[in-house]
């Protein structure tokens, strides 16, 4: 079961002003895009920091190991893969997952932004397909920039 909730973000809307980790530069829009975790008994909260504007939907895809190891019928849980988007709220955007059954091993989370439908602001601000950012955490997939993040966890019962 994937439990999904609103995420929180907003303020600060203007690149930054020095290159950190996941920020873009270098002309065009610069996006930051950081993603983090908490974990607590049986829950995963993937969440992270952003200075996109409130409303902004990131979209998250989470893999558990053994999802890229076994044939989904040999797998101990229903849910070691999970998919789907939250908006970003003052800065912050979030979103919660179900853990039970997961056993120990490595998670990844891959977040990415634009996805679509972004509200027209954003579409306005960043391009329909992304195309007007730019910078070091900006891929080219096809016809579209994304900007991504990535993060990795070992996951513990």
């Amino acid at each position: 079961m994937l439990l999904m909730s609103g995420v929180l973000s907003s303020g600060g809307c203007a690149p930054p002003t020095s290159g950190g980790p996941g920020s873009v530069s270098s002309g065009g829009e610069t996006v930051v895009l950081a993603v983090d975790h908490r974990s607590r008994w049986r829950e995963l909260r993937i969440e992270g920091s952003t200075d996109l504007p409130d409303g902004s939907v990131v979209s998250y895809h989470v893999s558990h190991a053994l999802a890229e190891d076994l044939p989904p019928s040999e797998w101990p849980a229903q849910n070691l893969i999970a998919d789907g988007t939250a908006v970003v709220q003052q800065s912050q955007y979030w979103t919660r997952l179900n853990t039970t059954d997961w056993p120990a091993g490595a998670v990844r989370v891959h977040v990415q932004f634009p996805v679509a439908p972004q509200p027209a602001p954003v579409r306005g601000r960043y391009g329909e397909f992304g195309e007007h950012l730019t910078g070091d955490n900006v891929t080219i997939i096809g016809a579209s920039k994304v900007v991504t993040a990535e993060h990795t966890l070992e996951w513990t019962r």
